[in-house]
């Protein structure tokens, strides 16, 4: 029978055979890609989170502005209407100044022809055909022979005459009659 030793001999040397490992290079350049994506994946997610936050800001501002704009666009509408109105209003007014006969023109140069610093007052005004009939008190007897005058003057009177004056306590009453140079009859 054979026998063989299945135990080690602890005098014997033994050489253990060193593997030496060796790395590849693509582990590390693996990694370093990875990590260079990562910060670069990093950078540009601040860097677009800035932006985002930078153009938030931006659409509120326009937003306000925009706000803003509306508010003065109903007001410019506002006063473009209003604009319109008073427009036409005082085209209505020009025509109606240009169309303006007898009876409107005629109180028109009356009034006009009243002495402003003396106190006169009308009582009545008629007409008939081309002669005008006005009657007033006044205060001061001198009003009447400038308020004649003023009349005379208007262009609208061929003649002023002084029909009569009654003189009471504080006032006067008078009457004239004019004859109208412009009459146009009523239509």
């Amino acid at each position: 029978m054979i026998k063989v030793n299945l135990l080690k001999d602890p005098t014997a040397r033994t050489y253990k055979t060193r593997v030496k490992r060796s790395m590849s290079r693509t582990g590390p350049a693996l990694v370093a890609f990875i990590v260079l994506v990562a910060v670069s994946m990093g950078a540009w997610y601040f860097v677009v989170n800035s932006q985002k936050k930078e153009l938030a800001e931006y659409r509120n501002e326009l937003k306000a502005e925009e706000a803003r704009l509306q508010a003065l666009k109903i007001k410019l509408e506002q006063y473009e209407e209003d604009k319109k109105q008073l427009q036409s209003r005082i085209r209505v007014i020009e025509q109606l100044k240009e169309q303006q006969t007898g009876p409107v023109l005629l109180l028109n140069h009356v009034l006009h022809s009243i002495p402003r610093n003396r106190l006169l007052w009308l009582t009545s005004l008629t007409q008939k055909d081309n002669t005008v009939k006005i009657v007033g008190l006044t205060e001061k007897i001198e009003a009447i022979p400038d308020f004649m005058t003023n009349l005379a003057e208007t262009g609208f009177f061929q003649s002023v005459d002084l029909e009569m004056i009654e003189s009471k306590d504080d006032a006067s009453k008078f009457s004239l009659l004019c004859m109208s140079a412009q009459y146009q009859p009523e239509e």
